[in-house]
């Protein structure tokens, strides 16, 4: 709804006043005496109630714990997590075994900003003790993308390097699972948060926020046939003649991911369509390596291998078409 206003002078002083029309008082809650936000945006000015950036009521919830294995219980409280709540109470109608109680502390740990405040043999008390800024989260982002790349380089490094330095990396990248996969999470909790409440400092639209946790989303689903890979090497690792295989299936997944990374972060859209323009032509490489390997003798790695690079290549897709939505 367009309404034209008439800017007046506010008495004898150099401030400006506009009135606002009944209708949108009444549709965003706007009343005498409530404080307005006023900043500049790249359309003009964003006038919002500042009930809108406050900082919003404690989440709170309790859970009441039924499966006590290690994947429901990861699963459960990862939701949790993800879905922005503050403070969770984990009860059970029975006394927590310790190899529960461990697993607990385990899964807990793992998630960033979350510690145990409480322990008893029927609850244990979480609390989330920390939050990101706006300017920090944007900076998070970036450094998601940063590690998704790294890993994968390290991968092809390792395999340019020889079986030795191949088992090294793998096994590194498995040490450390819990917490790149920590990361991938804590930013995506901050980024739903900020659908509702948008923390200070942060330069983004709530179209832009939406479409940056889509994109956090794909790379966390990157990660996860990275560490596919990664696991898959430390089991067995490639013989000689099929390791440049892997290496160039890996190192074209490499280029196409940097691309389509630097497209979302620059918001760029020539270099979109190249990241599209690209993965017929590395998926047909990819089928017709297959067709080699399958009748090559121990060549389960290495199948393993170009199948998380073909996942891998369709959140690529995901990245690159979002990329398109971002206002440049």
């Amino acid at each position: 709804m367009d309404v034209l206003r008439k800017a007046i002078r506010w008495g004898r002083s150099e401030t400006i006043v506009v009135s606002l029309p009944r209708k949108w008082t009444l549709k965003h809650g706007v009343k005498e005496g409530m404080s307005l936000s006023l900043r500049e945006v790249p359309e003009g000015l964003l006038l919002s109630p500042i009930h809108l950036l406050e900082t919003p009521e404690l989440r709170e919830a309790t859970v009441r714990l039924v499966e006590q294995d290690e994947k429901s219980l990861s699963t459960l409280l990862e939701n949790y997590y993800i879905d922005g709540y503050d403070r969770l109470t984990l009860e059970s109608a029975r006394s927590f075994s310790e190899p529960v109680s461990n697993l607990l502390i385990k899964i807990i740990n793992q998630l960033p900003g979350y510690e145990i405040i409480e322990t008893t043999d029927r609850r244990i008390i979480v609390k989330a003790v920390t939050s990101i800024r706006g300017d920090d989260l944007i900076e998070f982002v970036r450094i998601s993308s940063r590690t998704t790349l790294e890993l994968i380089d390290k991968l092809v490094k390792g395999l340019r390097s020889g079986a030795d330095a191949t088992a090294r990396v793998a096994k590194a990248i498995l040490d450390e699972a819990w917490r790149q996969r920590g990361n991938y999470l804590r930013v995506q909790r901050e980024l739903r948060k900020a659908l509702s409440i948008p923390p200070l400092g942060l330069k983004l639209e709530i179209e832009d926020i939406f479409d940056t946790a889509y994109y956090i989303v794909q790379l966390s689903n990157i990660y996860e046939n990275i560490y596919i890979v990664a696991e898959a090497l430390t089991r067995r690792l490639p013989p000689p003649d099929q390791a440049v295989f892997a290496e160039a299936a890996l190192s074209k997944v490499y280029d196409n991911l940097k691309k389509a990374i630097s497209a979302f972060l620059q918001r760029n859209k020539e270099v979109v369509y190249q990241v599209l323009g690209e993965i017929p032509m590395i998926q047909l490489w990819k089928r017709q390596t297959e067709t080699i390997v399958d009748v090559m003798k121990d060549s389960v790695i290495v199948q393993i291998i170009l199948e998380a690079c073909g996942a891998i290549l369709a959140y690529n897709v995901g990245i690159a078409k979002t990329a398109l939505l971002l206002k440049t």
